[in-house]
């Protein structure tokens, strides 16, 4: 399939020449000459992450260009979609971000949304011809990156919260892993304070523990979690999560190894895997 690629430039079947306005609002300039000579009939994706909203007024824009000029099929492989975790609304006076972002995309007629990990299924729910692409080959090559140096600690792996519980026993399943340890946590959704993090497990004597998520914002979460798994006897907590903002750093405290990919951005400081390769 030819790409459009707003990820990696350099990949793009159109060369492009991308830009901001003075006044913030984002432009594109495609090169004419090597657009007119693609098939308009074969399908073409636009590659890109949906950061905030200039990402989705570019892809708006390279879609619309491309109509203008009478491709026939055109999707749309999202590496990180704006709002997925505004979900639902959570308090009085908020509101319902995904939904918003949601018929923004639908209005555009995409012939297909490819969203890698979202959040939660009410992305794909909300939105047109739209299909989940897993973790499962990611966190796959994550392990096997770590099992290289790491010979002989057996995993398993760790749910950080009920909301991840189900996608980690897929996950599990296609893995053929049967060891999954569940955990809890609760949080003030006026505030955001996390707090009474706990889990069924009794014991973990030495094991080697991956929490898998899909986001990894500040990390609290997940040093919470590792806290108290190293608590009851893990020896090593790494962590996996798809999309890696780090908003407090690639550093989080009782975590011992981190994998993302650059789905967000490119993180420096951890093992950060390429989108390109599971998209």
């Amino acid at each position: 399939m030819n790409t459009f690629d707003l990820i990696y430039p350099d990949k793009s079947v159109i060369p492009y020449k991308a830009m901001i306005f003075p006044d913030g609002q984002p432009h594109i300039k495609m090169d004419m000459q090597k657009a007119g000579s693609i098939d308009k009939k074969a399908p073409l994706r636009i590659f890109t992450r949906l950061n905030n909203a200039n990402d989705l007024l570019t892809a708006l824009f390279v879609k619309n260009t491309l109509d203008y000029l009478e491709f026939e099929h055109i999707e749309i492989h999202v590496s990180y979609l704006l709002a997925a975790r505004m979900d639902r609304v959570m308090l009085d006076g908020e509101p319902f971000s995904l939904k918003v972002v949601a018929a923004i995309l639908n209005q555009a007629n995409f012939k297909k949304v490819r969203i890698f990990d979202p959040h939660s299924e009410v992305s794909t729910a909300l939105i047109d011809r739209s299909y989940a692409i897993t973790n499962h080959e990611f966190v796959a090559d994550a392990l096997s990156d770590y099992a290289c140096t790491h010979s002989g600690e057996a995993p398993c792996l760790v749910s950080p919260d009920g909301g991840a519980l189900k996608k980690i026993h897929k996950l599990a399943q296609f893995l053929g892993i049967e060891n999954v340890v569940e955990c809890m946590k609760e949080r003030d959704v006026k505030t955001g304070a996390l707090t009474n993090f706990k889990t069924t497990t009794t014991g973990l004597h030495g094991q080697t523990c991956f929490i898998v998520d899909d986001i990894c914002d500040g990390g609290g979460t997940f040093a919470g979690t590792a806290k108290m798994l190293k608590g009851i006897g893990a020896g090593k907590v790494n962590l996996i999560v798809s999309h890696g903002i780090f908003s407090r750093g690639p550093v989080i405290e009782f975590v011992d190894t981190i994998y993302t990919t650059d789905s967000y951005k490119q993180v420096e400081g951890v093992h950060c895997l390429p989108i390109g390769k599971y998209m």
